[in-house]
């Protein structure tokens, strides 16, 4: 956990009644060396009703004209200054945020990262979706092709807040993510590792380590990765390995062995190599059965 120190605060006596105004420094080094963040909240009384915060990393470059501390010092004397003159403006709560959506929510999740609506990743994820029905549990399989998931930008807002300010279709995924006992990425090999769509959601999933880190929302799941390449042997599959391996981690996610399933630029068709469905079937199976607490 980080820790927090007030460096400034002050008092302000309006008609509106007593405000607060405080400069709070965490220490975020246990997520990232060196990252501070400052917040300058404004209390009507007990009550926060603005926030705002800035991080050492928004600006990391050694070139930055940027001073965070000096950033956050003039947030907190124009606060300051604008809660004396306005007070009205502070009676209520003001936040700005993107709160992730109340539904959505089940107990396999199951990435469709390839381009392909039809191809040999949908019908892997088919299969997951189906092992699933069939232990009772609900799934959802997202296509990602299909969303609008734009880049990370690595503004590190979701650091700030625990929230990431790009205006897309990412807040389903996250909520969907957080909340699921199984995860499954079905990718095929594209230049060696992931296809754009699915290293987009992986980038942005940093929202969910921030909601982590920074606001104790623990990703209580296990993984799966099912991979298909056109080519034979092991080689293809040395980076997607590597990059989902590294997402797993990232969160928190304890993954099990993956199923990598080659030669597909001559059979074409996953159905049709012998075991390929049992062993996939096999393996989430294993993930969904209940785990010996003991």
């Amino acid at each position: 956990m980080h820790e927090s120190a007030a460096e400034k605060i002050r008092s302000i006596e309006t008609p509106e009644g007593t405000f607060t105004v405080r400069l709070i420094l965490d220490d975020l080094g246990s997520i990232y060396p060196g990252m501070i963040r400052y917040t300058v909240e404004v209390l009507r009384g007990t009550e926060a009703v603005y926030t705002y915060a800035v991080n050492s990393y928004e600006s990391a470059r050694p070139d930055s004209p940027i001073d965070t501390r000096k950033v956050a010092e003039i947030v907190f004397f124009r606060l300051a200054h604008d809660v004396a003159s306005r007070p009205h403006a502070y009676t209520r709560p003001r936040f700005f945020t993107r709160p992730l959506p109340g539904s959505g929510t089940c107990d396999v999740v199951i990435l469709q990262g390839s381009p392909r609506r039809f191809g040999n990743s949908a019908r892997i994820a088919s299969w997951c979706d189906d092992e699933a029905a069939r232990a009772g549990l609900s799934s959802r399989v997202l296509f990602l092709q299909d969303m609008d998931i734009r880049a990370c930008i690595g503004c590190y807002t979701c650091y700030n807040y625990g929230y990431c300010p790009v205006d897309d279709d990412m807040p389903g995924i996250i909520r969907a993510l957080e909340s699921a006992s199984v995860i499954v990425v079905c990718t095929p090999v594209y230049t060696s590792t992931v296809p754009a769509g699915l290293k987009a959601v992986i980038d942005r999933c940093q929202w969910l380590h921030a909601r982590e880190k920074v606001l104790g929302r623990e990703v209580h799941a296990r993984g799966l990765l099912v991979a298909v390449a056109g080519r034979r042997g092991t080689d293809p599959f040395v980076c997607v390995t590597r990059v989902v391996d590294a997402f797993m981690e990232n969160l928190g996610i304890l993954p099990a062995g993956p199923v990598l399933i080659g030669d597909l630029d001559r059979v074409r068709d996953v159905g049709k190599i012998e075991g390929s469905e049992g062993d996939v079937r096999a393996a989430l199976r294993a993930l969904l059965a209940p785990r010996d607490e003991g």
